[in-house]
């Protein structure tokens, strides 16, 4: 082995020109992929910090999604009804579902959620300013968590006006992202005391009356999350369309009042054909007719009642966030066990919104890498395949003198490993300057639809021992497996053909 190693050495020396064509190739092909590798580091790791910390928690409890859709906190995505809004269904038995949360070992603590989507309107009617930029429409998300536990569990909003909301009063601390947008979309301030309508999104068509009583910023200055609202469960509970007639299934009565189908025109608007009808010709006999036709509405206006104790999720912190996806496994099980209609979700499922997206983009990106890697292993094969044809000499002389075939793939092997090992530790080395570098510059993009894609607006590379450590070896076995094709085809040239002029 001594004996091959110092060959190997000293031929990597003769032949310096070419070991160093070689070397360059797989530097850059080295350092590429550790950049693309750092790259997906930080979108994914910041993203998971950015929500475990401040939105999802590490485990998020909800109902199962309706059939053929998918659910996360953000809402229903339904692509066989483009149309139609879905709620996010309320939990049915929380009562239920915390009894075997509290079963758990490993939770450190646990608050509730409402989520709901809404748009934030204009003066006192709806009054939708279509000259503003459609882009920016102040739409948001709202979330109303549980009065005593959601604040403690996440609070790290930056309030830069007012104070957080009152749990007694429909009062909303906004995202400052969000205010830009109002006026961008109104050209109208907001300030801490405005009253606002907001518009809810679904087939209810929710508009309620709120004080803003606070602006905040975001924790993480790029984080990729939609402008939020915070506000009391009760006001929320209204868009998210949390009422007794949706979140318990209500049977009809069993008789239905048929007279509005069986009474005509004439009866129900009077006989006259004048446009001005009398009093008692106006819907028939007057008012008490017309609450006759209504008939009795106290059971829908019950059911239109929102719900209090009704909540789209719960959402829980562990003492080891790493034990999510066991945790996760036991809560379902538990679920499936005792006929509790919940799922739980782990963070990366609970925000798929946002994951989603990242990781389409990570699939692209690899699949951009590997590309690339295939091209430059393709280079480093023709490289070495001209550099073992032009020593087809040296090894019929090898071979001459008695050298077995063994031998020389021993001294090719060595050549190979000592190249690529040191060009892609070079290679890597390179990359980590150049994060490093780029890092400093803290370079920044503030669009949404880039924070989506991207998992947030900061450009950062995060080099981890783990993929620095796999791209070296995947390089240096790539640079061995180069070399088997030219090196085999060398050594099936007998030692008298090697020998001459020509090497035929």
């Amino acid at each position: 082995m001594n004996v091959t190693l110092r060959l190997a050495f000293r031929n990597i020396k003769e032949h310096r020109a070419k070991s160093i064509i070689i070397g360059m190739f797989i530097i850059l092909g080295t350092a590429i992929v550790e950049l693309g590798n750092g790259f997906l580091e930080s979108v994914n790791r910041g993203l998971e910090l950015d929500f475990r910390a401040h939105y999802t928690g590490d485990i998020v409890i909800s109902a199962p999604a309706p059939e053929n859709t998918k659910m996360d906190m953000f809402g229903i995505s339904n692509m066989s009804s483009l149309g139609d809004i879905q709620q996010i269904p309320a939990l049915e038995d929380i009562n239920a579902i915390e009894e075997q949360v509290k079963s758990l070992k490993g939770v450190k603590s646990e608050t509730k959620l409402i989520s709901a989507k809404a748009m934030l309107m204009k003066g006192d009617e709806a009054d939708f300013d279509m000259e503003g930029d459609s882009g920016s429409m102040p739409t948001c998300f709202l979330f109303a968590g549980e009065n005593d536990t959601y604040f403690k569990m996440f609070p790290g909003q930056h309030i830069s006006e007012g104070t957080y909301p009152d749990k007694n009063e429909n009062t909303l601390l906004i995202d400052s992202r969000l205010r830009d947008k109002y006026y961008k979309y109104y050209k109208t301030n907001l300030n801490v005391g405005d009253t606002i309508l907001l518009a809810g999104y679904g087939a209810q068509s929710i508009v309620r009356e709120a004080k803003i009583c606070g602006f905040y910023t975001q924790p993480e200055e790029h984080s990729a999350m939609y402008p939020l609202v915070y506000c009391n469960p009760s006001f929320a509970r209204a868009f998210a369309d949390l009422t007794y007639g949706a979140t318990f299934a209500q049977s009809l009565p069993s008789s239905v009042d048929t007279t509005i189908a069986d009474s005509s025109e004439d009866d129900l608007f009077g006989g006259s054909d004048t446009m001005i009808a009398s009093d008692s010709g106006v819907l028939g006999k007057g008012k008490e007719n017309f609450n006759n036709i209504l008939g009795d509405t106290t059971l829908r206006d019950k059911l239109n009642k929102t719900d209090d104790g009704a909540w789209n999720f719960i959402i829980l912190k562990l003492d080891n966030s790493l034990n999510d996806k066991k945790t996760v496994k036991e809560l379902n099980n538990m679920f499936t066990a005792n006929k509790i209609h919940a799922r739980a979700l782990n963070w990366k499922n609970a925000s798929a919104t946002f994951t989603s997206s990242v990781d389409g983009i990570s699939g692209i990106f690899t699949a951009l890498v590997v590309i690339l890697a295939i091209v430059v292993f393709i280079i480093i094969m023709n490289t070495m395949t001209v550099s073992v044809i032009e020593r087809t000499s040296e090894i019929g002389t090898m071979r001459a003198l008695g050298a077995e075939k063994n031998f020389i793939r021993r001294l090719f092997f060595n050549e190979s490993v000592f190249i690529g090992a040191f060009s892609s530790v070079i290679g890597s080395i390179i990359a980590i300057i150049c994060m490093l570098i780029i890092n400093s510059f803290k370079i920044a993009i503030d669009n949404d639809t880039v924070k989506l894609i991207l998992g947030g607006g900061l450009i950062a590379f995060i080099p981890t021992v783990k993929n620095i450590l796999g791209t070296i070896l995947l390089i240096t076995t790539g640079s061995v497996l180069a070399n088997i094709y030219p090196l085999s085809a060398a050594l099936k040239i007998t030692p008298l053909k090697a020998l001459s002029k020509d090497g035929e």
